[in-house]
């Protein structure tokens, strides 16, 4: 989830990434780095956050437990190859549809390197632009496309080169945040996380609307998962055993302390709601989906169906 993070990630994935580099290059491409994180995660403690209060403090916890995550880093580095687990399949899109992997995605398909979501109107009207020029310069008399308006001022000039660097730039500081946000769209997926949230949205039938208001989700799945022993999977087999496994050990645990974590969130709200982690992020986020819809004429664009809805955009340029 976008405002939900296990804190952890980020150090553990700089440490993957680190000790993966310091092998030698006929051994280091045979590891995969999210099968390491998956491993050492889970056999480190839960770190769950949601607001940015709350990610300051984790992140003060996981300072004190560098020497842990060296060492279970470099246990993943030895297990990986011969977990039973191993899959060369990797986790469908539907389980790794978040906003993070969303804009992952847009950047795939725009070509560009650490897209922003500032940058998503400008890196897609670009690509729109170039699209109709070529076809325009290749189908004479032109022939306008649905968006052909937006190549007309590019017919007659020099297309923008395509083999030209697209990045996005910011400040040092942006780019750090955003390398975080952007750890979520790796192939790597707690396996409980689906079933607190579907159990919270059960129980939240049984709250009247005016407590309802102070029991945010992010919150609610924070707290629980930090009860929950870390499940962490990378591929379809793995992520299906851990889920069979809890449907059949813990599914009664789990529900009630769901339960009693929207009762200590709703308590906690009443005196003091914190921000969610990433509000930036997350408005620039909105920013940039209002002007896609208008650059697109299209109402209906969402971060869940944008890589679809910018992919049919390309090809109807063509």
């Amino acid at each position: 989830m976008e405002s939900c993070r296990n804190v952890l990630i980020e150090f553990v994935y700089r440490e993957a990434h680190a000790q993966i580099q310091s092998l030698g290059s006929g051994i280091r491409h045979k590891y995969s780095v999210n099968e390491v994180i998956a491993y050492a995660l889970n056999r480190l403690p839960a770190m769950f956050a949601s607001t940015d209060v709350e990610l300051q403090q984790k992140r003060q916890e996981c300072l004190l437990m560098r020497e842990n995550i060296t060492k279970m880093t470099r246990q993943a580095l030895i297990a990986v190859c011969s977990d039973p687990l191993r899959q060369p399949q990797p986790l469908a899109d539907i389980e790794l549809a978040n906003a993070p992997y969303a804009l992952f995605c847009v950047q795939e398909l725009l070509g560009w390197q650490n897209l922003m979501w500032c940058d998503v109107p400008k890196a897609l009207e670009e690509a729109l632009e170039n699209a109709i020029a070529k076809y325009n310069s290749e189908n004479l008399p032109t022939k306008l496309s649905k968006y052909g308006l937006l190549g007309r001022r590019h017919i007659n000039s020099q297309m923008t080169d395509d083999t030209a660097q697209k990045c996005s730039v910011a400040s040092e500081s942006k780019q750090s945040e955003y390398d975080v946000y952007m750890i979520e769209s790796n192939h790597l997926v707690h396996s409980l996380e689906r079933l607190v949230i579907r159990i919270a949205q059960k129980h939240a039938r049984n709250f009247p609307s005016t407590e309802l208001k102070f029991i945010r989700l992010e919150d609610v799945l924070a707290r629980t998962l930090n009860q929950l022993p870390p499940l962490y999977s990378t591929s379809e087999k793995g992520l299906n055993h851990l889920r069979n496994y809890a449907k059949m050990n813990i599914v009664s645990e789990v529900t009630t302390m769901v339960h009693e974590a929207m009762l200590e969130v709703r308590n906690l709200s009443y005196q003091k709601i914190n921000p969610l982690m990433f509000r930036q992020i997350r408005h620039e986020r909105e920013q940039a989906l209002v002007a896609v819809s208008k650059l697109l004429l299209n109402r209906d664009v969402k971060w869940k169906n944008l890589a679809e809805v910018v992919a049919q955009s390309l090809k109807q340029a063509k």
